[in-house]
Parts: C-alpha cells; sequence; structure tokens
C-alpha cells in the first residue's frame, strides 16, 4: 500500500553510521512498522519502536532518542519540516503506492467543480507524487489546474502540512476555487486562510466535499472565545517545547503586547496540551504559540479561551477580524 525507500535508508545508514535507531511512527503508520524493524534487524541495526504520540514532522522524537542512546531516528509518514535535525533523521514518507483511487475521482471532482473554472491544487505527502497526473486528468475535462510554490515547511511542490497552504496562498488571486487532496483536517486549514471555496477530496473514501460553509460556523465559535478574552485579565501564553512548535519569540513578544494591554501574564511550557493542565491553572485565557490546530480542533476541551496569536491581537485591537480570517496570517504567527 505503501512505498518505502529502503535504497536511500540503506546509504544513510552507513554515511551516519548508525548503529540503534528509535522508530517513530502516527498511529495509522504503526502497522508499517515491522517492514522497517524486519530490515534494519537483517542489517545488524538495533531498532527500538517509540510508543509515544507523533502529530507531524514538527514533532520529531529527538528526547526520546537521546534517553536510549539512539544514532538516529527513522521518522514515518512525513517530509522533513524544519531546517535542521538535532540528531540524525531519516523521513520514510510513505507514499501511496496506487494512483488509481485518486485517479477514479477524477469525473466527480469535474462534475462538482464545473468546466472552465481555474482551481490551486495542493496535497498531503502520500498523495503529492500523483499531483501533476490527476492535474492532467482535470484539464482534459476543461479544468485549468494551478500548483503554487513549496515553502521552507514543505519541501515539495503542491504538498500542503495542517499550518502551511503556501501552494494554495501564493496562487491564491489567480484561481477561483481550491482543491485539497488529504482529509477534512487539511481542507479546514486551507478554508481558514483563503476566502475561495475550498473542496476536499478523500480518495480513500471516495468522498469530495466543499467545505467553506463548516469553516463559517467555526469562525463565528472562534469570535465569540476572542470575545470572552477580551474580558479576560490573567492570561498564559503557551510556549511549545516540541522541536518544530517551540515560537520562544513570539510567546515573549505576545506577553509584551498583552501586558500592554493592561492584562497579567505569565510563560507556561506545554508539550502535549491536555485540558486538566490548564483547567487546574488559575488563568481566564491562553495564547498558543506551539502548534495552531490546536486551538481550531481542540477548544471545546477547554473551558477558557484557547487563543491563536493572531486573535489575541485581535482581542487587543492589535488587528482588525476582517483582515485577519481568510489570510495566511490567521494560522502563521
Amino acid at each position: 500500500m505503501y512505498k518505502i525507500d529502503f535504497n536511500n535508508l540503506d546509504e544513510w545508514i552507513r554515511e551516519k553510521r548508525i548503529k540503534r535507531v528509535l522508530i517513530q511512527a502516527p498511529l495509522g503508520l504503526r502497522p508499517q512498522i515491522p517492514l522497517v524493524v524486519r530490515y534494519l534487524k537483517e542489517r545488524n541495526i538495533e531498532a527500538i519502536i517509540s510508543t509515544g504520540k507523533c502529530w507531524g514532522a514538527c514533532d520529531i522524537a529527538y528526547w526520546e532518542a537521546e534517553a536510549i542512546g539512539a544514532d538516529g531516528i527513522v521518522h514515518m509518514g512525513h517530509a522533513k519540516f524544519a531546517n535542521y535535525d538535532e540528531i540524525p533523521v531519516f523521513y520514510v514518507e510513505c507514499r501511496l503506492a496506487d494512483p488509481n483511487p485518486l485517479l477514479e475521482m477524477v469525473d466527480r471532482v469535474s462534475e462538482v467543480i464545473g468546466e472552465g473554472k481555474i482551481v490551486g491544487i495542493g496535497a498531503t505527502i502520500q498523495w503529492v507524487e500523483f499531483l501533476d497526473l490527476f492535474a492532467e486528468k482535470l484539464r482534459e475535462r476543461g479544468i485549468r489546474v494551478l500548483t503554487g510554490k513549496r515553502s521552507f515547511r514543505t519541501p515539495y511542490r503542491g504538498q500542503v502540512v495542517g499550518c502551511d497552504y503556501t501552494c494554495i496562498w501564493s496562487v491564491n488571486d489567480k484561481i477561483d476555487c481550491s482543491l485539497i487532496i488529504g482529509s477534512r483536517f487539511h481542507g479546514i486549514g486551507a478554508s481558514l486562510t483563503t476566502p475561495k471555496p475550498v473542496y476536499v477530496i478523500d480518495p480513500e473514501l471516495k468522498k469530495i466535499r466543499e467545505i467553506s460553509s463548516e469553516v463559517r460556523e467555526l469562525l463565528k465559535c472562534r469570535y465569540a472565545w476572542i470575545e470572552t478574552f477580551r474580558n479576560s485579565r490573567k492570561i498564559g501564553v503557551l510556549i511549545g517545547v516540541k522541536p518544530g512548535q517551540r515560537k520562544i519569540h513570539t510567546a515573549y513578544r505576545m506577553k509584551n503586547i498583552l501586558e500592554e494591554c493592561g492584562k497579567e501574564v505569565d510563560l507556561l511550557t506545554v508539550d502535549e496540551l491536555d485540558a486538566d493542565q490548564l483547567d487546574n491553572l488559575p488563568y481566564e485565557g491562553y495564547v498558543n504559540t506551539a502548534c495552531p490546530r490546536l486551538s481550531i480542533e481542540d477548544q471545546m476541551k477547554f473551558r477558557t479561551p484557547l487563543l491563536l496569536p493572531s486573535e489575541a491581537l485581535i482581542a487587543c485591537g492589535k488587528l482588525k477580524w476582517e483582515n485577519t480570517i481568510y489570510s495566511r496570517r490567521y494560522l502563521i504567527s
């Protein structure tokens, strides 16, 4: 089902002189771990499997690897996110081997979007290899397809991650709508940052949906939390300690701005964000400088506002709501 790049893994092992590795994978890909373990054992490489949570390439288990004396990490399911690694990491991207589930969606997509439209397209790492082929099939049906540039977080043209949709943002003024190949999660993220319609294809479930109406309801809820935060006095600013989520300068900047607005502010570290952790603290609201999707997906688990930096700036009158939503600045801090 998935392609695993064993040739380059061999080269990495030789180049880095690897003897012991930590294997890290998200839940959905853990059934593939034995393939990698077997391959490593045949080459006399000791493999230790992480059972910790794995949310993305911003969440590399450096501390776990160091704790067990590993020479490197084999990280499955994501492409490289940061500009550097604290110890050697080999990224097993686990791209899907069969394009047919996606290509079988071509007729349905062209029917839903309509001939003559200009579409910006993006995909998760599992599908990004088939983007050009899929775009060609859509063009044959009268749909013009644009794939924007990559960013420093996304090493491949057309790739999207939960907090970065540069391939859409960079062509937004030229398109009628966007098409995200992946899941509802990635469609929601895109739709929060563009005013144009966003369609999501899930090839494995054979579904396509337009996500913008759902996002409008979500934004109404976000605005209500901003209003609650506006009247809150004691605030905690969260600093993520996961490698790709450490935005310490953003956290200090937010602390200074909030204090200028008359609020009492403390800085707090966070690894796995949990409602019990925050509910036992004496704060009326929080600013989340770690993963932005925690505020979007997990807010209802918390009894106090869990705002993005952009939302906190709106609450303080430093940004305007109408100039922030449906733009890249909404998620990017």
